[in-house]
Parts: C-alpha cells; sequence; structure tokens
C-alpha cells in the first residue's frame, strides 16, 4: 500500500522537524528568536499521549526529558500507524 507508506514517511518527517524546532528556538540557533510555543506542533503530532501525560501529571524543567517524552509518544503513533496500515493490506488481500 504506496498511500500508507507516504503517509508514515510525511509523518514520520514532520515529527522530526518538529522535535528539531524546540531546541533550535529554545537555544536561539540559525538565527531565530525564542519563541515559547515552539512545542505545540510537537505536542500535537504526539497526540493523544501528550494529554496522557499532562493528565498524569509528568512534568520535567530539563528539555531533553519533555523532547524524549514527546518522541515516545510520536514513536506509538508512528507504529500504530504502521499496523494499521499492515492490517488493512492484509484484510485486503484475503490472507
Amino acid at each position: 500500500m504506496r498511500f500508507g507508506k507516504a503517509l508514515i514517511a510525511v509523518y514520520a518527517t514532520l515529527c522530526a522537524l518538529s522535535l528539531i524546532l524546540i531546541p533550535v528556538s529554545v537555544n536561539g540557533w540559525f538565527g531565530i528568536e525564542a519563541d515559547p510555543l515552539a512545542a505545540v506542533y510537537a505536542i500535537l503530532l504526539a497526540m493523544p499521549w501528550s494529554l496522557l501525560l499532562g493528565e498524569l501529571d509528568v512534568k520535567s524543567e530539563i528539555i531533553w526529558i519533555n523532547i524524549a517524552l514527546l518522541a515516545g509518544g510520536m514513536l506509538i503513533n508512528l507504529v500504530l500507524m504502521f499496523g494499521i496500515f499492515r492490517l488493512l493490506k492484509s484484510k485486503f488481500r484475503g490472507n
């Protein structure tokens, strides 16, 4: 299923870019102004796991721990997407 692979690749690319944007914005690298809302894109891409972490009151002052938690949520979403597309592929093939 080419559509599934393309969708997973686009999602993974957006996730990587949103995670890279956080330290770039916080540290002001490449002349980018510090933006306190730089993590919003990563939080949206890691949903619903980012909401679960918020409800469980999981917080850290260390930025790298927060980035790792968001990356974990994104990874769970990628695995779920891969599994769903694989299941659909086998269902439509009749296996």
